[in-house]
């Protein structure tokens, strides 16, 4: 089947435009504009500000001017995220969705993320927007950048961009399930410089690396006990207790993506290299063991590097800057003890880069916390930064800021927009949705304190494995998720819906 046949038609052909219109993190611009352009020809309000977010309106049906302003919103950015080998250029490439192979019922890309998280979001938006069969109240869109890296986006909204004031968060990821709160979280960025020394000439430089995993979504697979791919790599070089030179080490790609794979360029004394490979190798069996079908896919090597630095990290600041790292919490921390099931509070170690620049190793970490507990927050994050901060004992500089922070969205059970949308949904369906609060994170946590007059909830179709080259989404839960949208909105469009 074409996808271009897929029901609800409209919504697959927005969709696929999206997906035509690269739009990683920081780099939404052309969609944007491809957004307003196609506002522009279906004779919509549009509006971008500065930082560019769009809001697009539609005036209310006839006869539903006093009912309250519905916003349906959704993120214009995705998370480019590539499976190993692949070539693709989130800058330059288009996202190739097609039916999965092994499970027809689901859309997937072609080596990538999809991108559905949340541009299936965007696409139910326009669908709506354009059907002028749909009776509504005061009609707006609001489509913001940079979600997946900070929520800029959010942050940047003025209070008079928009006039509604019910808002339906359309980046759920799972069909049948409202969410009314989502975690908190801190970006915690680690700057950190060593003196390198000249690479003795006796050396025999090898690349290690870890890979094959799972990775994920750092909210909501934080708690399957998955591989951060760059703490497995330190950990593996830390225990061999090898005198290394390291001139380069990498992992990751985004903060709020578990590390699926890293590398690092290593140095030894030529007389004990096949004992570091063997020792290596020796390492990774032991983690592979312990991670059983947690992360099935866990590949360790040791291959003979073409790179010949002249100058490296020394094996006292190599050792320092691997037990430093190594001492980092991880993963999951704390489950809420009242909601089974819901996690507390956890870490994602997401980027880490170093390199030898200028007679320096630089080294960047940057690290994603989240909680719906501020207070846990906050002190895992004051231990992050004093753990990294050690570092300065022995021989390193070190500069650390927080990129962004943002607030929980604490639920609201008695909400007049919930008890509506749980009416609409089990009309729809015959049954109770499952109201739930989320570890991920949603720009709803950053609106609430800016528009308090908000009442918000957020949901959405089926997807699976987000943030990941797996990425994909459920095409029937689409229809479900769209139709129910429809009614949402057309149940709204009552002055008794405030």
């Amino acid at each position: 089947m074409d996808i271009r046949d897929l029901e609800p038609k409209s919504v697959f052909k927005h969709f696929l435009t999206i997906c035509s219109i690269p739009h990683p993190s920081h780099e939404e611009r052309a969609l944007g504009e491809a957004l307003m352009a196609w506002a522009e020809a279906k004779g919509i309000e549009a509006a971008m500000d500065p930082a560019g977010n769009i809001a697009m309106r539609k005036p209310a049906s006839p006869g539903k001017e006093g009912a309250p302003g519905v916003i349906l919103q959704a993120h214009l950015d995705m998370v480019p995220q590539k499976a190993g080998g692949s070539t693709h250029d989130f800058s330059r490439d288009p996202i190739l969705p097609r039916l999965d192979p092994a499970d027809p019922a689901w859309l997937v890309a072609t080596g990538t993320t999809l991108g559905a998280d949340d541009g299936m979001g965007i696409a139910m938006a326009m669908a709506a927007l354009e059907d002028d069969s749909l009776v509504h109240g005061p009609l707006e869109c609001l489509f913001t950048v940079n979600e997946e890296d900070g929520m800029s986006g959010a942050r940047a909204i003025g209070e008079d961009f928009l006039s509604g004031s019910l808002l339906l968060n359309i980046d759920g990821e799972d069909d049948g399930e409202l969410t009314i709160g989502c975690a908190g979280s801190i970006r915690a960025l680690a700057e950190l410089t060593h003196p390198t020394e000249a690479a003795p000439s006796g050396l025999t430089w090898l690349e290690a690396s870890v890979g094959g995993l799972l990775g994920g979504h750092s909210g909501v697979d934080i708690d399957k006990g998955r591989a951060n791919a760059t703490l497995a790599l330190v950990g593996l070089l830390e225990r061999t207790r090898e005198h290394l030179f390291i001139a380069g080490i990498s992992g990751g790609t985004a903060s709020n993506a578990i590390p699926r794979e890293a590398r690092a360029v290593v140095g030894v004394a030529a007389d004990r290299a096949e004992a570091f490979k063997a020792s290596f190798a020796a390492e990774a069996t032991k983690e592979r063991i312990a991670l059983g079908d947690k992360d099935p896919g866990f590949v360790a090597g040791i291959a003979v590097s073409s790179a010949r630095p002249e100058r490296a990290l020394p094996p006292g600041g190599a050792a320092s800057m691997l037990s430093v790292l190594g001492a980092l919490p991880n993963g999951l921390i704390a489950m809420e003890p009242d909601m089974p099931g819901l996690i507390r509070t956890s870490l994602n170690l997401g980027t880490l880069a170093g390199a030898t620049s200028d007679g320096l190793f630089r080294l960047a970490a940057l690290v994603m916390i989240r909680s719906s507990s501020g207070s846990e927050m906050e002190a895992l994050g004051a231990t992050v930064e004093k753990r990294l901060a050690g570092a300065a004992d022995h021989g390193w500089s070190v500069s650390q800021k927080r990129p962004s922070e943002s607030p929980a969205w604490s639920p609201d059970t008695g909400s007049p927009l919930l008890a509506t949308t749980k009416a609409v949904y089990k009309r729809l369906s015959g049954k109770e949705p499952r109201v739930s609060s989320t570890h991920g994170g949603l720009e709803t946590g950053l609106f609430r304190p800016r528009f308090p007059k908000w009442d918000m909830i957020s949901l959405g179709p089926n997807i699976r494995a987000p943030h990941s080259p797996d990425e994909r989404v459920e095409i029937a839960s689409v229809q479900r998720s769209y139709r129910f949208v429809r009614e949402l909105v057309q149940a709204l469009a009552v002055p008794e819906a405030r």
